[in-house]
Parts: structure tokens; C-alpha cells; sequence
């Protein structure tokens, strides 16, 4: 069974702008496109003297989502009241809102703008039709879950309280690399966030693919540095002990590349000038998948 959910920019899940649209009433779901693999442009040149085409590079287009559904009132009046609300909540607006696809298998989110009101058609008695567009700017479904791994955990080796580890029990680790595998075949962006004491310089690797962020920058304590590297977002914020935050990207490196995870297996280091200090630092991200 499919199911799709919108959430406007201004509501949170659960809100009373919230609309579902699935195999029950008030808004009921006929036929849904556009949810499976992206359309792609090729990107590339001729080359004198080669058949075809050199290839450059595949980019994935944005995508429409089209719903057909039925909006279903227990009276005439409840019908139009229905279509009311469906009205505000798809309201086009500048800032998108948030898609949760749904089917038997799998469900996943995508940022979407409505775009158009929803067009009605013909009504019978207490049904009415309607169709119903999303416009999607980035085509990659994302994991609702975010997928969170610790890189970091030096000094202080013996904590408590004491963890349980799938292996056994953990009375705490010193460590400075971790294996993040990634489950789908496009590259994710990561937040990392570390956590002071940290001597200047600090460095995230990812030893993978080679690209590094370096900080010149110490982190007193109750400082926290949190890293961005999504396309269109990327950020370095640095939040005080007090909870104000100061843009931090003028302490990266000009050398640093805001990495993404690869498909497979990415090897994360973290180093920084005082190995012995108790830093923290943790990575997370989304998967993201073509289709679905």
C-alpha cells in the first residue's frame, strides 16, 4: 500500500496543516508517479577523432510528483470543508516542505514544493477529484533516520556509566578512526560535530577518498564545532560554552574539501595537536537513494 505525507514548511509532523494522502478517507490516493529513478542529464563533449560522446559527467534532474486522489466528505459541506483544508495545506510557498513516501517495502523523505493548488475536476455526490503536484529541487530520496557513528573517543578511557557494546560490555574506548560504511550507491553529505578540548590544528580525514578539513582553531571547553558538508548548505559553525554560535568557516584551511561519504566503506580518521586530550567527535548523515 502506498501512502504519501506532506508536511508544510510551517507545521511539524503530526500538525494540523499535515495531509495524507492514502487508501483511506479524507483524502484518498488513486495513482502516484514520479517517485522512481530520476531523470538524468549527460553531461559531456566531442572529442575530434572519437566516436560519440566524451563523458564528463551524469547529473540527476529534480522531479515532479503526481498524484491523482478523491477527496471524501461525509456530507456535501464536509466534502468542501476537506478541500479547504487540502487547499491551505498545499499552498505554494518559496521554502519547501517535507515528503514522507511510504509503500509496503520501504519509507522514505524528500524535500517538496506543491506546485500548483490542487486542480479539481469532476465530483460525484460526496467525492470530489483532484490532482495534486510536488516539485522535488534535489531528485534523491533521503533515509527518515539519521545514521550516526562515533570517529573519536580519546582519553578518559575508563568511564562509567559503563556501555553495552554488541560484543560484550565497554568500560570506554580510546580510539581515533572508524569504518562508516555507506548502503547506497549516492554520496551522502555528513554533519560532524567535535567536542572540546581540542588543540588547534584539528583534522578530519577521510582516508578513502583522500579529502581532508583542517581547523586552526583550539576548542576551550564547553565548545562544540559542528561541520555541514551538504551541497547548497555547507557550513562550519562554532557554538560557545554560552550557546551562541559564530561562523567558523574563516578557520578552515583553503586546502579543506567538505567531504561526502562514498558508497562502500569510508575510513574516517580525527587527529588533533593533543592526542591525549578527551575529545569527542562524531559523523552522521543520511542515506540517499534514487528511486523507490
Amino acid at each position: 500500500m502506498q501512502k504519501i505525507i506532506y508536511v508544510p514548511p510551517w507545521d511539524c509532523l503530526g500538525g494540523e496543516y499535515n495531509v495524507a494522502l492514502q487508501l483511506a478517507e479524507p483524502f484518498v490516493l488513486g495513482t502516484i508517479s514520479g517517485t522512481g529513478g530520476a531523470d538524468v542529464t549527460v553531461q559531456g563533449e566531442s572529442v575530434p577523432g572519437m566516436d560519440g560522446l566524451y563523458v564528463e559527467d551524469v547529473r540527476m534532474e529534480s522531479r515532479e510528483i503526481n498524484c491523482e486522489i478523491n477527496v471524501r466528505g461525509n456530507s456535501r459541506e464536509d466534502m468542501y470543508r476537506q478541500r479547504f483544508r487540502l487547499i491551505q495545506a498545499l499552498t505554494p510557498k518559496s521554502t519547501p516542505g517535507t515528503l514522507y513516501y511510504s509503500n509496503d517495502y520501504i519509507t522514505l523523505k524528500i524535500k517538496a514544493i506543491p506546485q500548483s493548488s490542487p486542480q479539481f475536476t469532476g465530483r460525484i455526490k460526496n467525492y470530489n477529484s483532484a490532482t495534486v503536484k510536488f516539485f522535488c529541487p534535489s531528485p534523491a530520496w533521503e533515509a527518515v533516520e539519521e545514521t550516526m557513528r562515533r570517529i573519536a573517543w580519546i582519553g578518559n578511557a575508563f568511564e562509567f556509566p559503563v556501555e553495552a557494546e554488541e560484543n560484550g560490555i565497554e568500560f570506554g574506548v580510546i580510539q581515533s578512526n572508524a569504518t562508516v560504511k555507506l548502503n547506497t550507491v549516492i554520496n551522502a553529505s555528513v554533519i560532524i560535530t567535535i567536542g572540546a578540548p581540542a588543540t588547534n590544528p584539528i583534522v578530519i580525514k577521510n582516508v578513502t577518498t583522500g579529502e581532508s578539513i583542517t581547523l586552526e582553531k583550539s576548542l576551550a571547553e564547553g565548545e562544540q564545532l559542528v561541520i555541514n558538508t551538504k551541497r547548497g548548505s555547507k557550513s562550519v559553525i562554532l557554538v560557545h560554552a554560552d550557546g551562541t554560535e559564530e561562523d567558523a568557516f574563516n578557520y578552515i584551511t583553503p586546502d579543506s574539501v567538505l567531504f561526502e561519504l562514498l558508497p562502500g566503506e569510508n575510513l574516517i580518521e580525527y587527529e588533533n595537536w593533543n592526542e591525549n586530550e578527551p575529545t569527542t567527535c562524531t559523523i552522521s548523515y543520511h542515506e540517499l537513494y534514487s528511486g523507490v
